[in-house]
């Protein structure tokens, strides 16, 4: 049996799943919280795993996200059990929530918090599913506040806060020494999309020209995925959203800055600095590169 270190349970997640599961020691997780690259990285995976663009599969389908209860765990195992090519596997879940194996990879993509905070008011408005949607993501004239000041508590995980997202992301951090944890921010794949499929390409054992780099950069640029909606959305095609597409809403870096009041930008300026030290905040707020201007 796999052995979880914490189980995170909320409306949507349930770690106990990972208990059917059969890992192979070739395996990528994607490990995120939620709208900080997610469905971006899997359709970067399904690139470098298949070689081309043209694979005609729905990433979202082939790399399911088995700890969720979305659909049943039976289902998302016959997708992985079958599957003859490489597996790669989502997950919003901690670190030590999910099964950990030093034969498999991990690919750790992060987001400033205020830009996944928008993004995911967004997703909760496109949800056709309004119950779920705001036991996930904070609604209302006092969402934001909820959203920074709510701490993450038993049986209520996926109740998404800014608490909840820096102890996901802490968990990777601490471990990011590892050979096989590998953590991304999505600013540093906005500024340099090739240069940051190329760093996975080598992570996961793959090597393509710099051609075939540029191609998959440009299938997994904004604008296609979106075109293309419907083999890149997750859980497109079922009714789940009100628009498809529209679950590629902007996918901008720094777009909070348009969008919070002094008095927020001020507070959440507070609340990070009281959960991360300096380096942290750095690096999660800004990643490896640097935004010009």
């Amino acid at each position: 049996m796999i052995n979880i270190e914490t189980h995170y349970v909320g409306e949507i997640t349930d770690t106990h799943r990972w208990e059917s599961f059969t890992h192979r020691d070739d395996d990528i997780f994607i490990c995120t919280p939620p709208k900080s690259g997610t469905t971006w990285t899997q359709a970067i995976c399904a690139s470098l795993i298949f070689g081309t663009t043209e694979h005609g599969h729905s990433p979202a389908y082939i790399s399911p996200w088995i700890d969720a209860k979305l659909d049943p765990l039976e289902d998302y195992l016959k997708i992985v059990d079958a599957q003859p090519h490489r597996r790669f596997i989502k997950t919003h879940t901690p670190l030590d929530g999910i099964p950990y194996f030093e034969s498999c990879q991990y690919l750790a993509v992060f987001r400033d918090p205020r830009d996944a905070y928008l993004s995911g008011n967004n997703h909760r408005d496109n949800m056709n599913n309004e119950e779920l949607a705001t036991s996930t993501f904070p609604s209302g004239e006092n969402a934001f506040e909820f959203w920074l000041t709510g701490e993450n508590k038993p049986g209520g995980w996926d109740k998404w806060t800014l608490d909840t997202l820096v102890h996901l992301f802490k968990t990777y951090w601490d471990q990011r020494d590892a050979e096989n944890v590998h953590l991304f921010h999505y600013s540093d794949m906005k500024q340099d999309l090739p240069a940051a499929i190329s760093t996975m390409a080598m992570v996961l054992g793959y090597t393509y020209s710099q051609a075939e780099i540029d191609a998959f950069a440009e299938a997994a640029g904004f604008d296609n995925m979106k075109k293309h909606a419907g083999q890149f959305a997750p859980q497109a095609n079922v009714g789940f959203w009100k628009s498809d597409s529209s679950f590629f809403n902007r996918g901008e870096h720094s777009g909070w800055k348009d969008a919070f009041s002094d008095d927020q930008i001020e507070a959440f300026e507070r609340r990070i600095h009281a959960l991360l030290d300096e380096e942290q905040v750095d690096w999660l707020l800004n990643g490896t590169l640097r935004q010009s201007g």
